[in-house]
């Protein structure tokens, strides 16, 4: 499999050859910098109808894990799941997701069923409380696609990320591909040993140590 090719905006495609969406994000875990899920941007596609009818109801982003990964190819992210697997299985990449008010005692007038109907919206079935629900584990974070880079000494920033490199083999994080200048921008490749973390809370945010010759001497990137 060709990680290299694994990169923003390519197509996302089913087992049974339906487009899904668009690779929107890798989530890597912090500390090793490992791959471990995708996330597919569904698009608008969110009638509620199949995908080959005119969408699927969905939210933009879907996560599913990297062994849903069959192969890669510079156009497309093959998943080892057919269309309806992955309506059924990938997972909503947003946090929030509505869950009903528990009822403290079924079957009993008890002060939480006294909240659920003051709660309720006139016409629906009951109360919904928002609950956090994760598809990354704590010590997993995405680098996305113009995240700022910013190095720690001086506090400055140095570009933003174009995408991101990987080792076939081993799933890891090699360089990233980051945007310099503005009006005349160039691609550089920056080694992962110069990554010191990556800010989850702030979008995403690569931080870096690195100094001013190191950084003269990155190598320009030219994909080929």
């Amino acid at each position: 499999m060709k990680f290299e090719d694994l990169r923003h905006g390519i197509d996302v495609v089913s087992a049974d050859g339906h487009k899904l969406g668009s690779l929107s994000r890798v989530v890597v875990q912090k500390d090793t910098l490992t791959i471990t899920h995708i996330v597919v941007d569904t698009g608008i596609l969110r009638s509620g109808t199949p995908l080959w009818e005119g969408g699927w109801g969905l939210g933009h982003d879907r996560v599913v894990p990297l062994g849903a990964l069959a192969r890669v190819t510079s156009e497309a992210a093959h998943l080892t799941m057919t269309a309806d697997e992955f309506r059924d299985l990938s997972i909503d990449y947003n946090t929030k997701q509505l869950q009903p008010l528990p009822d403290a005692k079924p079957g009993q007038l008890d002060a939480s069923d006294l909240q659920r109907i003051a709660m309720s919206i006139p016409g629906e079935p009951g109360a919904y409380i928002l609950s956090d629900v994760f598809a990354k584990a704590p010590d997993e974070v995405d680098i996305r696609k113009d995240s700022a880079v910013w190095r720690l000494n001086p506090h400055e920033k140095i570009g933003e990320v174009e995408r991101v490199e990987y080792d076939g083999a081993t799933k890891k994080v090699t360089q990233l591909v980051i945007r310099r200048g503005h009006f005349f921008s160039k691609d550089v490749i920056l080694p992962v040993s110069y990554i010191v973390e990556v800010v989850e809370i702030l979008e995403g945010v690569v931080r870096v140590e690195i100094s001013d010759q190191q950084l003269e001497a990155l190598a320009e990137f030219h994909a080929g």
